[in-house]
């Protein structure tokens, strides 16, 4: 049995692998097993599989539906590690970070879900914007917490009922952890370790006002689902109030990104099911 079993949901990238499968040739000891479950109409992906080489273990999963959930929860039926995580196909993974994070639950057996940091290739914080370097993983805390590139779960104390949300818009794993925490598992965020990802966030110019609204629906999906109506107002507080300041410095571009997020939290909160599953998209839309 593997020690990790890496989850990798693709659509739409293929260079990018080559960055994340060259870092898990540099994890030994551990052993891996990667999961490419692969939601392109082309063959793009499979000459970067050879990258992973005859030591780590390999499928290939090819699914027709583009549904970041839903290429999750495929990972995870076919998963066989005794450690499960989903980095994205354009993450990758610091030298030797798969072993400290096998002695990191072996020195805390009363932990099943461990997020680290997440910096970019400048060593910039990347995710998991929280102020706080070690601490549980609250409610109150999950949205800034629980970074999906971040998260190593112990498979063997997840409950198997529990899946990724396929009508959520955004902000999926944070639910799921939640749900798998109040199923019984104990989640921990330590930024003393981390992994790698390109930073992406409204006022970098890297997502569409689109994008920042869809963002914002599924954190107001979020709070609504897991009565956590004083973090909604808050978000809702902070966005508003971020627009107003960086108006204030002139950019007035970046105001009506912070307000199209502001305006997604407001509007996911309010959705009704029927209209979550009417007007789900695909978390990959490079939009």
């Amino acid at each position: 049995m593997p020690t990790f079993s890496l989850i990798v949901p693709t659509f739409g990238r293929a260079d990018e692998l080559n960055q994340l499968f060259t870092s898990l040739c540099e994890q030994s000891p551990s052993t891996i097993e990667v999961i490419v479950v692969d939601q392109n109409d082309d063959d793009r992906v499979v000459p970067y599989l050879e990258l992973l080489g005859s030591g780590i273990a390999k499928q290939h999963l090819r699914v027709s539906k583009k549904s970041l959930s839903n290429a999750r929860n495929v990972g995870l039926a076919h998963a066989s590690g005794e450690y499960v995580a989903f980095p994205d196909d354009d993450c990758w993974y610091p030298s030797g970070l798969l072993p400290r994070l096998e002695r990191w639950f072996d020195d805390h057996p009363d932990y099943d879900i461990l997020a680290v940091g997440a910096e970019d290739e400048a060593g910039l914080v990347s995710g998991n914007r929280w102020p706080q370097d070690h601490c549980d993983i609250r409610p109150h805390n999950s949205l800034r917490t629980t970074f999906s590139n971040s998260l190593f779960l112990r498979r063997g104390s997840l409950s198997k009922e529990i899946l990724f949300d396929e009508t959520m818009f955004s902000s999926e794993e944070t639910d799921y952890v939640l749900r798998q925490i109040r199923a019984g598992c104990r989640g921990r965020f330590d930024r003393g370790l981390h992994i790698c990802h390109p930073r992406r966030d409204m006022l970098s110019g890297t997502v569409s006002h689109r994008r920042a609204e869809r963002y914002g629906r599924g954190m107001g999906q979020l709070v609504r689902r897991h009565s956590l109506l004083f973090l909604w107002g808050g978000l809702l507080g902070y966005e508003c109030l971020r627009a107003g300041m960086v108006a204030v410095r002139g950019n007035f571009s970046g105001a009506t990104f912070c307000l199209a997020h502001a305006y997604g939290i407001f509007r996911g909160f309010f959705a009704s099911a029927q209209q979550e599953r009417r007007g789900h998209w695909s978390p990959h839309s490079k939009v």
